[in-house]
């Protein structure tokens, strides 16, 4: 198993932050990987919501849906996979926002990657790779997510 996670202290409180992480159509604010997100389930909130995202370089899409949901303490959002997909060395097991009040009514977010490895290869990729090419998207989430809150807004590539 490998798991890396970012943190960032917002200048909301807990509610506010919660209400930007929470509205899955909107997510494309804090993560600009995502060029459009439609909600496929009925539910537009809460546990069991599923999304898709669109991506504008290859045009793939992805199935996701919401894993967890505590409101304004943790949400994760864990890809839907059939049975009989194809595995790899490591695959992504799902995405996670904690969310905690700190002093002065600011929140600090801590954004987790989680994923399941397969084989030695895998088990190798999980220690060395996998981690930093991570952690750096899960800080551009950050910083974006940030800008939504008035921090300095993440530059576009």
């Amino acid at each position: 198993m490998a798991s890396v996670t970012a943190s960032l202290v917002l200048p909301a409180p807990p509610a506010e932050v919660w209400a930007v992480v929470s509205d899955v159509e909107s997510a494309r604010r804090w993560n600009q990987a995502w060029k459009r997100v439609e909600v496929t389930s009925d539910a537009k909130q809460g546990k069991g919501v599923r999304f898709r995202t669109h991506g504008e370089d290859n045009g793939e899409a992805f199935e996701f849906e919401v894993a967890d949901w505590l409101p304004e303490e943790y949400i994760s959002f864990a890809p839907i996979r059939s049975p009989d997909e194809e595995r790899y060395e490591i695959t992504l097991d799902y995405h996670a926002f904690r969310l905690e009040e700190v002093e002065g009514g600011h929140t600090r977010v801590d954004l987790t990657a989680h994923a399941t490895t397969r084989g030695i290869r895998g088990k190798l990729v999980g220690l060395f790779l996998w981690p930093g090419h991570q952690k750096a998207g899960l800080e551009r989430a950050l910083r974006n997510l940030g800008a939504v809150f008035g921090l300095e807004a993440e530059e576009e590539e």
